[in-house]
């Protein structure tokens, strides 16, 4: 599976289940944060490198995101 393109993304759009939130106008995505009570804002120099990366990731192949990849191995791996 390849990367999606797509203009604008929505919450409906993404798979991911660490995603809280994005934000065009500050280009960011709001994830869930690799210890209880804390988030990962991502943010982006522009609406392109945020979009692609939620073509690449949230909307996607989020087990390859390095968001995902640190928030899983820290809080969840170890209940496997």
């Amino acid at each position: 599976m390849g990367n999606y393109k797509k203009i604008c993304w929505t919450e409906a759009d993404v798979q991911c289940p660490f995603y809280i939130a994005d934000d065009r106008g500050a280009r960011s995505i709001t994830c869930e944060g690799y210890s209880a009570g804390a988030e990962v804002v991502s943010r982006f120099r522009t609406l392109a490198q945020k979009d692609r990366h939620m073509g690449c990731f949230c909307v996607g192949r989020y087990t390859r995101c390095p968001v995902y990849r640190c928030t899983y191995s820290c809080k969840y791996e170890d209940r496997e």
